[in-house]
């Protein structure tokens, strides 16, 4: 006998409430099964509640035991449970009946819809909503004609790195010698004073990680001690967590403009992923020809921090080779992963995927 199938509407994970749908084909027997009212008497499906969609409390009761209180509400075609949302309630559900949820693409924009951080991420989030998918869109590919298909494939292969940067952070290492003005660019760029400034050395040891969103597109900006001379075990282990946070994420690297740069900032200057030049609002030395910064900066006022977020937010875009975020969505169908990448790589006829930076 075919077991009743419950389609998970919420995505999985740790939540205060999931919420599962049985189709009404389905539901009399099931419920009857599973279901019982506040006072212990059994469930029936109620038309005057269906007709109406009228939330009732239940007991969640599986082999005769109440494991959880959900609310009921009993549609023409379906009834909605919905439930708390700990991982073990829907292990119990599914061990009674077929449980399937959102795919994991839908999962993702649902969550980017809820989390956006700018308008270019919501507009990504509702556009994607309506889209085909990914399976949708290679099988209409694999019908076109081999210039078109190409055509198209590499189109989606652009728009899917778009999407990809625009849904999740890229992770932002800030890194140079002590007073360079680190925290205080953190600090402009996430418009609050997340990170201690002073003219004291040292005053950052941990890394301080902040959300923040430049010209459209999300990343995890962290601070980091500078670089210099370390006093004590304490500053020495502050430099090497700095370091270590390097690795994996794209290294700015962030130099005094007030002064000429030293033979260390020098070498850090070849390896750096960016390169910002800071404090440019206030006088000091003459700036050397040969290095040429991917953005300059002044941090002397409070008002500054819309003009630092525009100019780092741009040469960002094109150290990544991104776009504007676009307002509108990315026009059409994306792969989310590598393998969805791959795929379309495969019908565009180029060696791999394209993912974003």
């Amino acid at each position: 006998m075919a077991r009743p199938r419950l389609v998970l509407l919420t995505p999985r994970g740790v939540a205060g409430v999931a919420v599962v749908a049985i189709a009404a084909t389905d539901r009399t027997g099931f419920l009857a099964q599973v279901l019982r009212r506040p006072d212990g008497s059994a469930w029936s499906v109620s038309a005057t509640s269906a007709d109406a969609a009228v939330p009732r409390l239940a007991l969640l009761q599986l082999d005769g035991v109440a494991v959880d209180q959900v609310v009921v509400v009993e549609r023409a075609d379906r009834t909605e449970l919905c439930l708390h949302g700990a991982p073990a309630v829907l292990d119990a559900l599914a061990d009674r009946c077929e449980l399937v949820g959102p795919s994991p693409a839908a999962d993702r924009v649902e969550r980017l819809l809820r989390s956006a951080r700018s308008d270019a991420q919501l507009a990504l989030a509702l556009e994607q909503r309506g889209a085909e998918t990914l399976a949708e869109l290679c099988a209409r590919l694999r019908r076109l004609g081999a210039p078109a298909r190409r055509r198209e494939a590499r189109a989606a292969l652009a728009r899917s790195r778009v999407a990809q940067a625009l849904a999740e952070p890229c992770r932002l290492v800030l890194f140079g010698a002590q007073n360079a003005g680190k925290s205080t660019l953190l600090n402009r760029l996430a418009f609050a004073p997340r990170a201690l400034v002073g003219d004291l050395p040292g005053l950052t040891r941990d890394p301080v990680v902040e959300p923040i969103e430049l010209c459209g597109y999300p990343y995890l900006a962290t601070d980091t001690a500078g670089e210099g001379d370390a006093a004590g075990e304490l500053d020495r282990a502050a430099i090497e967590r700095g370091r270590a946070e390097r690795r994996g994420g794209l290294a700015v690297l962030v130099v005094d403009g007030t002064r000429s740069p030293t033979l260390a900032e020098r070498e850090w200057w070849q390896h750096a992923d960016l390169r910002v030049r800071t404090k440019a609002d206030l006088p000091g030395a003459g700036w050397p020809a040969d290095l040429v910064p991917d953005a300059v900066v002044g941090c002397a006022g409070e008002g500054s921090a819309v003009a630092v977020r525009a100019a780092l937010g741009a040469a960002l875009r094109r150290q990544r080779g991104l776009p504007p975020a676009p307002p509108d969505g990315v026009g059409g169908a994306v792969a989310w992963d590598a393998d969805g990448c791959a795929e379309l790589a495969a019908l565009a006829d180029e060696p791999g995927p394209a993912a974003a930076s």
